[in-house]
């Protein structure tokens, strides 16, 4: 197994996905969305957009490539989420997604040492202009291979 703190700074392979209006409905309900922008495009170019529109956090949800030499294994634990939005993602988009290992830090704690990796991701869309970026923690427990 690689050592974790050798990954710092590792990135996957950009990995672009055309976003399709049904792709974009379907997270909508999943999430419980009722706004019409979500799934009409008449409301949603009424509201400005240039087709419907999806949702916040729907970017998290894009396929992606693996990290070089990090394996996500059974047994860790996601710690925290957060995020960042900039332009809105539109159906007929192409968001290109990169991962990358943001930091590796030890802790240790009644439990034993944990080992917290902080990943980071961002979307960019075809003009290049970010459509989101997120950091998540993931803990490995001490024992965790």
């Amino acid at each position: 197994m690689t050592n974790l703190a050798d990954t710092v700074g590792r990135r996957s392979t950009p990995y672009p996905t055309e976003i399709e209006r049904g792709a974009i409905r379907r997270f909508a309900e999943a999430v419980g969305e009722t706004d019409p922008i979500f799934f009409d495009v008449e409301a949603a170019r009424q509201q400005g957009y240039r087709d419907v529109v999806a949702p916040p956090t729907f970017g998290i949800s894009l396929p992606r490539h693996p990290i070089p030499g990090l394996q996500m294994v059974a047994g860790l634990i996601h710690g925290e989420q957060s995020f960042e939005w900039g332009q809105p993602i539109c159906a007929g988009d192409v968001i290109t997604v990169t991962d990358w290992v943001e930091s590796v830090r030890q802790r240790s704690g009644k439990f034993g040492t944990m080992t917290l990796v902080t990943l980071a991701s961002e979307g960019v869309n075809q003009a290049g202009e970010r459509v989101f970026r997120s950091e998540s923690v993931i803990i490995w427990p001490e024992g965790v291979a």
